[in-house]
């Protein structure tokens, strides 16, 4: 048995800055374009949400649902390379071109990347241990990946894959991606998700099998880190212009700020190769600007578009839209702190809660594009608890409240730190006003949002928003005394013992059920007001078939261009 090791050690200036990195993440990586609903593939345009309207400010009571069944199984791994697509059911060939938002700054640095072109080309280039798909998690590179009786130790067992030079994917590649990836210097937007993993302790046991131990039991350790990033570079890499992986795509070129070309892995590991004869990706910053290349015949997939040009292209026989469902949306929300006053009470939470006019805002600032929300982020993935009480607006409870604990002016930090967010904000003025409540908006411009991490953190109230993840992942790392990002500041003796519980866990069903427990507690008391799941909006060509997302970044492995 050998034993990795590395030098690098996380101080606490350098984690608090991969922490605040990670809320830019949220802000930069994903938030652009794309997700998928439970279907593997995209292929036609769906309905197109009704004409916006705001709905009437009189309201119903909130209405009771049948609890979850607590026999509810958390998702089993798929092996992804046994749902390839197959030239039996798609047409092969074809150059693919794909506009997206990049940088000038751009490096194809898979442990440094903050740019959705990147993100895309990783997806092609590079192969992960396992996926977050839809609602499913699906095992890539690892062919099994199993706890020891307290999850405080988790063995991997990679299948026979190759990178681009021929070489074999190894053990020490896996045990160097992530002791990179645990480097805040080195990859400040992702060394949260590897804090736990003792990398300095990783054990390679043959040429297919590593242990690795936590720092500290953790049951969700496939779900919350492997199927959330676990990119495998060759030992010593860090990608760039000469990048290789083991993925379906090679790169050929890159240049910052232009794009990419990749070119079809002949001989990939993982199943046939892709039918697409290679892909390139064209930095295309601007929404509209995207969609106008789309319909130019300049691209064939428009990564992003906003609602207002979804619905005026809606009956547009020459491209196709692809919203992409709940499981990969933008979590909109509205953060009161109760750790400050006045959301130290939880009448006033409550009484928060009850003047949200969430069809309002869906229908209003999101044209009808989006799920109302009920304060849990995670819609339609694995263990989200649907069996909790819809929260609806009311109007004289909310106002009874206020008036209740003195509260008639309100200040919120907001900035456009994607869009809607001060249209969101505009309107919660709106619907205070009619509760007896002067909402202040505190606007902040958007590239200096997050540049004050402490005051996020100390600030009553504020509007926010949330990659959307399974709800068990996010509360482990958002929420709590040790949440990294816990902008409602919800923790306490009681919630922590539940939290703790849920994150060290093994078995399947007790981890289930903690979770829904979690969720229960959150929506009872929790001030985060998830108002909405905002669906990212993809256009392309209508032959274009077989695109797949993960945590809304699009893949093309299983795609392909018909004639």
């Amino acid at each position: 048995m050998t034993n990795f090791q590395t030098q690098r050690r996380p101080h606490t200036a350098s984690l608090l800055a991969a922490i605040a990195g990670l809320a830019v993440l949220s802000l930069l990586v994903f938030l652009i374009a794309c997700g998928s609903d439970e279907t593997p593939t995209q292929s036609a345009a769906p309905t197109v949400p009704p004409a916006a309207a705001p709905t009437s400010t009189a309201v119903p009571a909130v209405t009771e649902a049948t609890p979850a069944s607590e026999d509810a199984a958390a998702p089993t791994p798929t092996d992804a390379a046994a749902d390839s697509a197959t030239e039996d059911t798609q047409a092969s060939g074809g150059w693919l071109r794909i506009g997206a938002l990049g940088g000038a700054t751009d490096t194809f640095n898979p442990f440094f990347a903050t740019s959705l072109a990147d993100y895309i080309g990783f997806w092609a280039v590079y192969d992960t241990l396992a996926w977050l798909v839809g609602s499913e998690v699906e095992l890539g590179l690892a062919e099994s990946v199993t706890p020891n009786e307290d999850g405080s130790e988790w063995t991997i067992v990679l299948k026979e894959a190759t990178f681009h030079d021929g070489s074999p994917v190894r053990p020490e590649d896996v045990a160097y991606s992530f002791s990179t990836f645990a480097d805040p210097q080195m990859a400040p937007f992702m060394a949260q998700f590897f804090f736990n993993v003792d990398t300095e302790n990783i054990s390679i046991t043959d040429d297919r099998t590593l242990v690795v131990p936590l720092r500290s039991p953790q049951g969700d350790f496939l779900e919350r880190t492997l199927a959330t990033m676990s990119l495998v570079v060759p030992e010593g890499s860090t990608g760039g212009p000469d990048a290789i992986g083991s993925g379906p795509f090679k790169l050929e070129t890159y240049e910052a700020g232009k794009g990419m070309r990749m070119v079809r892995n002949e001989d990939y590991w993982g199943g046939p190769p892709p039918l697409l004869d290679g892909m390139e990706v064209v930095v295309i910053n601007d929404a509209n600007a995207r969609l106008n290349a789309l319909k130019g015949g300049e691209i064939e997939f428009a990564a992003g578009i906003t609602p207002t040009a979804a619905r005026a292209e809606a009956n547009n026989p020459d491209i196709v839209l692809l919203p992409a469902g709940v499981a990969n949306s933008t979590a909109h929300s509205f953060a009161a702190n109760t750790q400050i006053p006045p959301f130290d009470n939880p009448d006033v939470v409550r009484a928060l809660k009850l003047a949200v006019d969430r069809e309002a805002l869906v229908n209003t600032v999101l044209l009808g594009f989006g799920d109302v929300g009920n304060d849990i982020v995670g819609k339609g993935l694995p263990g989200y608890n649907d069996s909790l009480p819809q929260v609806e607006r009311n109007v004289e409870e909310a106002r009874r409240l206020f008036e209740a604990a003195g509260v008639t002016d309100l200040t919120m930090l907001t900035g456009e730190v994607v869009p809607g967010t001060l249209a969101a904000a505009e309107l919660l003025v709106q619907q205070l006003a009619e509760v007896g409540v002067t909402l202040t908006l505190d606007e902040i411009p958007a590239d200096q949002y997050y540049a004050d991490f402490m005051l996020l953190l100390s600030t009553p109230l504020q509007s926010a928003y949330w990659t959307n993840r399974p709800a068990a992942t996010h509360a482990s790392m958002m929420t709590g005394s040790n949440g990294t990002f816990n902008l409602s500041g919800i923790a306490g003796e009681e919630y922590d013992a539940i939290l703790g519980a849920l994150v060290a866990e093994v078995d399947t069903k007790r981890r289930n059920q903690l979770g829904l427990d979690v969720q229960a507690y959150l929506h009872q008391n929790d001030g985060m007001v998830v108002w909405a799941f905002q669906e990212d909006i993809n256009a392309a060509v209508p032959n274009l078939d077989g695109v797949t997302y993960s945590q809304s970044a699009p893949r093309f492995h299983q795609a392909s261009l018909a004639e």
